[in-house]
C-alpha cells in the first residue's frame, strides 16, 4: 500500500473519529440527531475514500510511450561556422 493510499485511508478514519466524538456529546433522548451522525459518518467516510482513490489513479504518471518496432531517431545538424576574426574587415 502506497503512502497515498494511507493518507487517504486515515483521513477517512479522521473523519469517522470527528463524527463519533459528536455521536458521543449528543444525548441519548436525541436518538435521529445520533442516527444523522452516525449515517454521515459511514457516507462521509466512504466519499472522502472513494474521491481521495480516485484523485491517486488521476495523479499517477504516466509512461512514455515507446518507439514501435525498436526505430531509433536521429537529429543532425550542420556544424556550427565559426568565422576567423583575421579575415573580417575593419
Amino acid at each position: 500500500m502506497s503512502s497515498g493510499h494511507l493518507l487517504v485511508l486515515g483521513g477517512s478514519i479522521m473523519w469517522m473519529l470527528l463524527c463519533m466524538r459528536f455521536w458521543y456529546a449528543i444525548d441519548r433522548e436525541h436518538t435521529w440527531q445520533r442516527r444523522f451522525i452516525a449515517i454521515g459518518a459511514g457516507v462521509g467516510g466512504g466519499l472522502i475514500y472513494l474521491i481521495g482513490t480516485m484523485m491517486l489513479e488521476m495523479l499517477k504518471e504516466i509512461a512514455p510511450p515507446e518507439s514501435p518496432g525498436g526505430v531509433e531517431i536521429r537529429v543532425s545538424a550542420p556544424p556550427p561556422q565559426v568565422e576567423d576574426p583575421k579575415k573580417t574587415k575593419p
